[in-house]
C-alpha cells in the first residue's frame, strides 16, 4: 500500500507540475480527490493517524500564509503540501518544503542574473516540489 501512496502522489505532482508551468494555477478538484485517496490508502494500510495527519499541517500553514499574503503563495500550492503531508508525514513534508524553496531560490537567482527579472516575478512552484519529492523519496 505504501507503493500505491508514493506512485499516486508522484503522478499527481508530475501532472500538477506541468499544469502549473503552463497555466500558473493548480486545479482544486483533482487535488481534493487525490487527498481523499491518499488518506483512504493510509487508513487501509493501518498507519495510525498520528503518523500522517500532522503532515497535512504543513499545507494548512501554507494556506494560512496564502490568505495573509493575499495570494503570494497560491492556495493550490498549499493543497499540494496537504497531499504530500498525508503521504509522507510531517518531518519529511517539511524537508520537502525546505528543499523545494531552496531549488526555487536557485532558479530565481539564476533568472534574476540572466534574464533580469525582478523580485516580484511569479514562478510556478510545483515543478520544484515534484523534483524535491523525488529527492526526498530517494533519501
Amino acid at each position: 500500500m505504501e507503493t500505491v501512496i508514493i506512485v499516486l502522489t508522484s503522478m499527481y505532482l508530475v501532472i500538477m507540475a506541468v499544469i502549473d508551468r503552463k497555466r500558473k494555477e493548480i486545479p482544486v478538484i483533482p487535488g481534493v480527490i487525490v487527498l481523499f485517496f491518499v488518506i483512504m490508502a493510509q487508513l487501509i494500510k493501518g498507519d495510525k493517524w498520528s503518523m500522517w495527519l500532522p503532515g497535512i499541517a504543513v499545507g494548512l500553514l501554507l494556506y494560512i500564509i496564502s490568505k495573509l499574503s493575499r495570494g503570494s503563495i497560491g492556495e493550490g500550492d498549499a493543497l499540494v503540501y496537504m497531499i504530500t503531508g498525508a503521504a509522507i508525514g510531517f518531518f519529511r513534508n517539511f524537508e520537502l518544503l525546505v528543499l523545494s524553496l531552496f531549488l526555487a531560490s536557485i532558479a530565481g537567482a539564476f533568472l534574476m542574473l540572466t534574464k533580469g527579472v525582478g523580485r516580484k516575478h511569479a514562478m510556478p512552484f510545483v515543478p520544484f516540489t515534484a523534483v524535491a519529492y523525488g529527492v526526498v523519496m530517494m533519501l
